[in-house]
């Protein structure tokens, strides 16, 4: 019998619905409201923390991805991490390139082009990843040279080292390959 005397509480299903409730008991709604904000605090720091996890997972990867790739372009990588020579040399350089070095966990690039100013710099061999040729596809009598005249064949060019490092990005990206083949044909002077 006190149950049917208890008024029947129905939840705001509608906009409307709310803010007549919210007119009807302000104490109540600033109460729920509070309560609501609590638990939605809650749920976001446990989501932030759970996502801060996975950031850091997604970092590490990139930056374990990334000395892989070094360690390709540059086998004797580990030796140049670890030799004071290189962190002396990094320190008189400009600071993109220290940025290069330093705060830069995953961009390969970056890095590489860093090293091979390094190895140019210190007349150390680059030890770029060998490539494999293509088989020729052509016969035994292509294969023999003839003798022309009056042509000459184009020299390639003749890279300097502060003509590399005034390269854009863009540019360096654009003529990797061909610096890469200078530097091991000894083409890049000092």
């Amino acid at each position: 019998m006190a149950r049917s005397a208890q008024p029947q509480y129905r939840p705001p299903k509608s906009i409307e619905d709310l803010e007549r409730f919210k007119h009807d008991y302000p104490d109540l709604y600033d109460t729920v409201e509070t309560v609501a904000h609590m638990r939605s605090e809650e749920q976001m720091n446990a989501l932030q923390q759970k996502l801060s996890v996975i950031e850091r997972r997604e970092a590490e990867m990139a930056k374990r991805d990334a000395e892989v790739k070094l360690r390709e372009r540059h086998p004797d990588f580990e030796d140049i991490r670890g030799d004071d020579r290189f962190h002396e040399w990094a320190k008189v350089q400009p600071e993109e390139i220290q940025r290069w070095i330093y705060k830069n966990p995953d961009n390969v690039t970056l890095a590489s082009r860093a090293i091979d100013l390094y190895k140019m710099e210190n007349n150390i061999a680059i030890n770029a990843p060998t490539r494999r040729s293509q088989p020729s596809k052509s016969n035994a009598a292509d294969m023999v040279s003839t003798k022309t005249t009056g042509v000459e064949p184009k020299s390639a060019k003749i890279w300097t080292q502060r003509e590399i490092a005034a390269l854009s990005l863009d540019d360096y990206d654009r003529y990797e390959e061909e610096i890469d083949l200078a530097i091991r044909e000894g083409r890049v002077a000092r």
